[in-house]
């Protein structure tokens, strides 16, 4: 009992900071210093964070909050020099009741012998075709037949914002820990806290309405929205043990993915008929497989301008994605905003790349 009271007080403290806006890295700390005071004698596994070397929000994005499953591989080198494999692509588990990543049969630490552990998430048993494997020697990741439909998280909905998760849609966010986790012989008996990175793109289609062209007496309405066409297979293969940053040609040179370009194409559908204000909204945050943006890949808007007394005037829009982006890379976040203007006037677009989880000024257009 004492044990498990605590685990809710550590996790009641965590959320306290998360609230009181506490520096990232200081957040990170503490979780992993509360992880550490674990005193059982079964390896366990913390709520990994999120993207911990690159991020600097001030809150902490946690593996739970994005999956409820991930694959843990695991090796014990015994003070005799014996290498055992503990964890052979296990499904660790959430439990949001007891707020614990959990595995059965348990495993337990060994005095004297030192760990290394490797994860990824989702477990590749949740997603249909996938195939995930690790090199034993490096601990790169392979996660092959990663296969995506255009699930689009603002599907019923606009949102002021992308909300960053897509637990609740059918495609796939794919992540891993690029460098695993060591557990020296001083250090077990504490909690394991991977650190995830993300793999796929992240795409964002924001709507904003000139102010001038709004009045009490006239709105505007984004009928229907796509995007296409979209590369929907191709399989990726770890050769960095950091996240790839766009602009550093050591970086830009590494080909993580393989794209099956003869594979079927899918199209981005956009939120319908949501009403668009000054201040903006989010109609499109997709995952997409990092690709070359080709000059067959269309944006095609259709909006209409309404006044009270019953007038309604239709408009299309057509824009070459390419227009905006040239590529889409690795845990990257892409967002296209597209500004509408007054009934007279051509709409403009805003165009941005970010790291995934980075916040942009959304309200800068004006």
């Amino acid at each position: 009992m004492l044990t498990l009271a605590r685990h809710r007080v550590l996790g009641l403290m965590a959320a306290a900071m998360l609230l009181t806006g506490c520096q990232y890295d200081s957040i990170v700390n503490q979780l992993r210093q509360d992880a550490a005071q674990n005193d059982s004698v079964a390896i366990s596994f913390g709520n990994g964070v999120i993207d911990n070397p690159i991020r600097t929000r001030s809150s902490v994005s946690l593996l739970s909050q994005h999956t409820n499953t991930m694959g843990v591989w695991g090796w014990q080198t015994t003070q005799g020099g014996e290498v055992i494999c503990l964890f052979n692509n296990k499904n660790v588990t959430y439990d949001p009741d007891l707020a614990l990543w959990t595995y059965s049969p348990a495993r337990y630490w060994e005095k004297g012998s030192s760990y290394r552990f490797y994860a990824y998430a989702p477990h590749g048993s949740s997603v249909p075709n996938a195939a995930v494997s690790i090199n034993e020697e490096t601990g790169r990741i392979t996660i092959q037949n990663v296969i995506l439909n255009g699930s689009n998280t603002m599907s019923t909905q606009a949102q002021p914002l992308p909300s960053g998760s897509f637990i609740d849609v059918d495609d796939t966010d794919w992540m891993i820990d690029r460098t695993g986790q060591i557990v020296p012989k001083e250090k077990i008996h504490s909690r394991v806290t991977f650190n995830m990175q993300h793999i796929l793109t992240k795409f964002n289609v924001m709507v904003v309405a000139d102010p001038d062209i709004l009045s009490p007496d006239t709105n505007v309405v984004i009928d229907s929205l796509s995007i296409g066409e979209f590369i929907s297979k191709g399989s990726f293969s770890q050769k960095l043990s950091h996240t790839p940053v766009v602009g550093v040609e050591a970086d830009d040179t590494v080909c993580e993915w393989t794209i099956d370009s003869t594979s079927p194409r899918y199209t981005l559908q956009g939120t319908r008929g949501v009403n668009v204000t000054s201040t903006g909204c989010c109609i499109i945050e997709s995952l997409l497989l990092p690709q070359d943006v080709t000059d067959d890949i269309y944006l095609r808007l259709y909006y209409s301008i309404n006044t009270v007394g019953g007038r309604s005037e239709h408009f299309t829009y057509l824009l070459g994605l390419n227009d905006a982006f040239s590529e889409f890379r690795s845990a990257n976040n892409y967002t296209l905003t597209l500004i509408i203007g007054a009934e007279n006037e051509v709409i403009t677009f805003d165009s941005g790349s970010t790291l995934w989880d980075s916040e942009p000024d959304w309200n800068a257009w004006f």
